[in-house]
């Protein structure tokens, strides 16, 4: 059950949606042009990806690595500008079946994705937005 403002429930959704889609246009009109972030498919390089040009560029190592992917966001949870959403990835991962369950915390200025960042279990994603207990 979803426990987010219906606005960041929504704008996971159509995130991963687009994503899934590969509509990398549909994505860039939901991240604030000032976003910065890191990328747990992309962190062996240890980027953190800043602007439109970093989302390029992240959108380019992901869809190289996934011959094809669902990204499906499940339980988002937040208050504010803050959320938490346990995502599940299903696809080919450089032509191996994978299935990957990890968490996403993020934070929307004016209705865009400004923050997000990939964890591996929900309490890291939690504190890393302070909604942790």
């Amino acid at each position: 059950m979803d426990d987010a403002p219906p606005d960041l429930a929504s704008l996971a959704r159509r995130a991963g949606d687009a994503v899934s889609r590969g509509d990398l246009e549909a994505f860039l009109e939901m991240v604030d042009p000032e976003v910065e972030f890191t990328s747990m498919i992309a962190e062996m390089e240890g980027e953190t990806y800043r602007g439109h040009d970093g989302v390029r560029r992240w959108w380019a190592a992901v869809r190289e690595a996934f011959e094809e992917g669902v990204w499906d966001y499940q339980d988002i949870r937040g208050e504010g500008e803050l959320a938490v959403a346990r995502l599940r990835i299903e696809g080919r991962l450089r032509g191996i079946e994978v299935a990957q369950t990890m968490w996403q915390a993020f934070r929307v200025r004016d209705g865009l994705a400004l923050w997000w960042g990939f964890y591996r279990t929900e309490e890291e994603a939690l504190e890393a937005v302070g909604l942790g207990g």
